[in-house]
C-alpha cells in the first residue's frame, strides 16, 4: 500500500509539472477569441482517470495555482479564473464513462440549455448540437462497446465524449463571459468537427503511454532500487 502510495505520488508530481509545461505549449485558436488551445486539453482529462476524479482534480487546481503564484500564470480578465474547468469536467466525464455512469448526460444536457438560453446562443441553437454526442456515448455505451470490440476503438469513443464536455463547458463560458458573435459559433461548425476528433486521439494516446509508462516504471531496476530504500 505505501508502494503504491508513493507511485501515485511520485507520478502526480511529474504530471503536475508536465501539465504546467504543456498549457504553455499553443496549437490552434479558439474562434471568436484572442486565445489558443494548449497541449493540456490531451493530457488533463487523463488525470482524472489515471490517479482518480479527487486526486486528478486536485492535481489540476494545484498546478493553477502553482502557476499563478510562480507567475507562469497571470489573470487578466474573469474568464482566466475558468480557465481550466472545461478539462476538469472532460477529465470527470473520461473517468466515469468506462464505469457506464449514466447520469453523465446531466452535464451535455446543462450545457445545451444555458446555450439556448442564451440571446446569441438562441441564434445559433443548432450548434449545440454536437453535445447531443457525450449523452448518446454513456447512454448507449453497452451497445457502442459491442460494436467497438478492440479497447483502442472504445477507449476513442470516451475520448470523444470528453472532448466535446471540455469543448460544452468551454463554449458555455465564453458565450457568456466574452459574448461571442454568432457568426463565429457559425463559421466554426466545420473546425469543431477535426478539432475534437483531433482532441480525442490526443486524450487516447496520453492515456494510453500513461498506462504503459506506469507500468514499464513499476517494472525498472530504478523503481525497484528506490522501492528498496524507501520501503524496506
Amino acid at each position: 500500500m505505501k508502494t503504491k502510495k508513493f507511485l501515485k505520488f511520485l507520478f502526480t508530481f511529474f504530471s503536475s509539472i508536465l501539465f504546467l509545461f504543456l498549457t504553455k505549449i499553443k496549437f490552434g485558436p479558439i474562434l471568436g477569441t484572442k486565445m489558443k488551445f494548449s497541449l493540456s486539453v490531451f493530457f488533463g482529462p487523463t488525470l482524472a482517470k489515471i490517479f482518480g476524479i479527487g486526486y486528478g482534480t486536485a492535481t489540476i487546481i494545484l498546478t493553477h495555482i502553482i502557476g499563478l503564484l510562480t507567475g507562469v500564470y497571470k489573470i487578466k480578465a474573469t474568464k482566466d479564473f475558468f480557465v481550466f474547468l472545461p478539462i476538469i469536467f472532460a477529465g470527470f466525464y473520461f473517468s466515469k464513462t468506462f464505469k457506464g455512469e449514466k447520469k453523465l448526460i446531466i452535464i451535455p444536457l446543462i450545457c445545451i440549455f444555458l446555450f439556448i438560453l442564451n440571446p446569441i446562443g438562441r441564434t445559433v441553437w443548432f450548434y449545440s448540437g454536437f453535445w447531443l454526442i457525450p449523452i448518446l456515448i454513456p447512454l448507449f455505451k453497452d451497445k457502442l462497446d459491442k460494436i467497438l470490440r478492440f479497447p483502442v476503438f472504445r477507449i476513442f469513443g470516451y475520448s470523444l465524449g470528453a472532448a466535446f464536455i471540455d469543448h460544452a463547458i468551454g463554449s458555455i463560458t465564453y458565450l457568456y463571459l466574452l459574448k461571442i458573435p454568432s457568426q463565429f459559433w457559425i463559421a466554426a461548425i466545420p473546425m469543431t468537427i477535426l478539432e475534437r476528433m483531433m482532441i480525442a486521439a490526443g486524450i487516447e494516446l496520453c492515456y494510453l503511454a500513461e498506462k504503459i509508462l506506469i507500468k514499464t516504471f513499476q517494472k525498472s531496476p530504478f523503481f525497484m532500487k528506490i522501492k528498496k530504500l524507501v520501503f524496506e
